[in-house]
């Protein structure tokens, strides 16, 4: 049982990662925690509804109380199945600015600005054809596809942004990345199209890569401070699995944090207090939590909505239309609309991003649940937070989940960004032709309501995005976690490949991004 890389997770950089390594002739060990599945439910768009918070897709994390927030306790999900979280996820598919990957490289992060990514962005995707090709890709294993269903409401909103004066941008993820626009989503003939999909299924045969799902890693094996190895356990059995050059952490933004610490890699006083004997002392492991703040609200409109695909008779045709045409509502990601925009000019770079959900639904007794009213979903968030939460092991137990502490509002900026995301959910809600349409918001405070109420509702409201990064922070200081070759600071042949190398967040969904990083990661690596 011994190769040349072991990689821990195959979720959106471990699968790209696994499958390009093994196309330069390495031997791979990829490693998942969770199981393959069966019946194939994530293939079908609209089954996310029914994989998130289900422990058989989704570690289905529970954070602190959250100060900043009336203490509130939430669920995180992420994925635990092969494709990691791309295979639970919205599937909505954004690269971030390029204004992004030129901060990283302004934070000392050489070979992360954007005319280093770009090629990676474009060498990962197969975009449809009307893409403009200096910046898509039209050969790469992950499919990204225009939607095959649109509710007429998606394009009032669209239509209400450009009266609002945003302009129409016919590719977000093209020369320019503000605008509104329609959502483009990570799948391939209407169905989801995972990482792990995408990249290492085509594989599976290669003599070079072997895929162990059902595996937890309990610590990485060391010779001195060089990684050797990994200790795991599978179907509850203890295994001991060797690497020659190398172990490659690619299991996102809360579980390679709790590797490295389990591994002794952090804080030493925290280590100690588990009975783990530090080996590099790395205090910011598990620090630098970022999130993006913001909210989900809930207007009834006037016409029909995609909730009435709820109603039994609906869901059977929806199905039906699905299974012969792969089209139709449950062909198609969550958010029909995209948009990126400054709050007020005077902001440097595009601060809110906003999604539109045709439908709404609401949570009982820890259950999702589409209620039978028009309904539509509007999320803005704050792109780029200032505040910071953190991680904490629970124990040395690597079955226990690690402790989130959010702090989603710490600083007085983000509230106020929150804030004025509200201020513009208000303005396209009143501006025709989408304004004619909204009845009333279901929790959201009327216009006007004043700022303690508009401030009260925020405190109470603002939810994370599920879009955790940093905790394993990327820079050129000492303090940073890796350096921007990826190499763990104070190890050897040990890297972290995923978004929790993020020194600073994007504006946009990670799932492209953490591609990216696990396309990069194969020639870095290798190199």
């Amino acid at each position: 049982m011994e190769f040349d890389y072991i990689i821990v997770g195959s979720g959106s950089s471990g699968s790209p990662l696994a499958a390009r390594l093994v196309e330069k002739k390495a031997s791979v060990l990829l490693i998942e925690a969770g199981k393959r599945e069966r019946l194939n439910l994530t293939h079908l768009p609209a089954m996310l509804i029914h994989t998130i918070g289900k422990k058989r897709y989704d570690w289905n994390y529970e954070t602190q109380p959250d100060p900043t927030r009336d203490d509130l306790v939430e669920t995180w999900p992420r994925g635990r199945i092969p494709g990691g979280s791309s295979a639970i996820n919205g599937m909505i598919f954004i690269r971030g600015a390029a204004a992004d990957y030129d901060a990283w490289e302004a934070m000392g992060n050489t070979g992360w600005g954007w005319d280093s990514v770009l090629p990676y962005f474009r060498k990962m995707e197969t975009a449809d054809n009307d893409k403009d090709n200096s910046f898509r890709g039209g050969m790469g294993p992950q499919r990204v596809s225009a939607l095959r269903w649109k509710h007429p409401v998606s394009k009032q909103f669209i239509d209400s942004f450009v009266a609002a004066g945003i302009s129409f941008n016919p590719d977000l993820n093209g020369a320019c990345h503000d605008g509104v626009s329609w959502n483009q989503g990570s799948t391939r003939d209407g169905k989801r199209h995972s990482a792990w999909e995408a990249f290492v299924k085509p594989k599976l045969g290669d003599p070079n890569l072997q895929f162990m799902d059902g595996t937890v890693v309990e610590r990485i094996l060391f010779n001195g401070t060089k990684a050797t190895g990994v200790a795991a356990i599978r179907d509850g059995k203890k295994v001991t699995l060797m690497a020659r050059r190398g172990v490659i952490l690619s299991a996102g933004a809360i579980n390679s944090p709790q590797v490295l610490m389990l591994s002794g890699i952090g804080e030493p006083g925290q280590l100690k207090r588990h009975g783990i004997t530090p080996l590099v002392n790395s205090p910011q492991v598990g620090q630098n939590l970022m999130e993006h703040p913001g909210l989900y609200v809930l207007a009834e409109l006037d016409v029909e909505t995609a909730n009435s695909m709820a109603k039994p008779i609906n869901g059977i045709k929806s199905f039906a239309q699905w299974l012969t045409t792969r089209s139709g509502f449950m062909s198609v990601p969550t958010a029909q609309v995209l948009a990126f925009l400054k709050s007020i000019p005077e902001q440097p770079e595009s601060d809110l991003q906003f999604h539109l959900f045709p439908f709404g639904w609401k949570r009982e007794k820890g259950k999702l649940k589409v209620p039978d009213q028009n309904l539509v979903t509007i999320l803005v968030n704050l792109n780029h937070p200032k505040s910071l939460g953190h991680l904490e092991l629970a124990s040395a137990d690597p079955f226990a989940p690690i402790k989130i502490y959010p702090r989603l509002l710490d600083h007085p900026d983000d509230l106020a960004g929150v804030l004025r995301g509200l201020d513009w959910v208000r303005k396209i809600s009143s501006t025709p032709p989408f304004g004619n349409r909204v009845i009333k918001f279901l929790d959201a405070p009327p216009t006007g309501a004043g700022r303690e109420a508009d401030e009260a509702y925020v405190r109470k409201a603002t939810v994370p995005f599920y879009h955790p990064v940093g905790t394993c922070r990327m820079g050129a200081d000492d303090r940073s976690v890796i350096s921007p070759d990826l190499r763990v600071r104070g190890a050897e042949n040990l890297w972290v490949a995923d978004a929790s190398i993020f020194p600073r967040h994007i504006a946009g969904n990670t799932n492209a991004t953490s591609i990216m990083i696990g396309e990069r990661a194969a020639d870095l690596i290798q190199a």
